[in-house]
């Protein structure tokens, strides 16, 4: 079967812009959730758990004297 001039002509024309297909949609949307909900979270964990220390550490809440009054007693 040969294809006609209009059908050959429809086939060859491409669409600007990005050619994401519209099934992958749901899957892009559920990733953003996914990645930005981590994010946060993450983000939520470090910035604001006082039983973390990262960074920069408070030497009164090292608990190193408590441990080096113990050992003296």
């Amino acid at each position: 079967m040969r294809a006609t001039k209009f059908l050959l002509n429809a086939a060859q024309k491409q669409k600007p812009g990005i050619g994401i297909p519209v099934e992958l949609t749901p899957l892009f949307v559920a990733m953003g959730v996914a990645i930005s909900s981590a994010t946060w979270f993450t983000y939520k964990k470090f910035r604001y758990d006082t039983s973390l220390r990262v960074g920069r550490t408070n030497p009164d809440r090292s608990g190193l004297k408590q441990v080096l009054e113990e050992t003296k007693e």
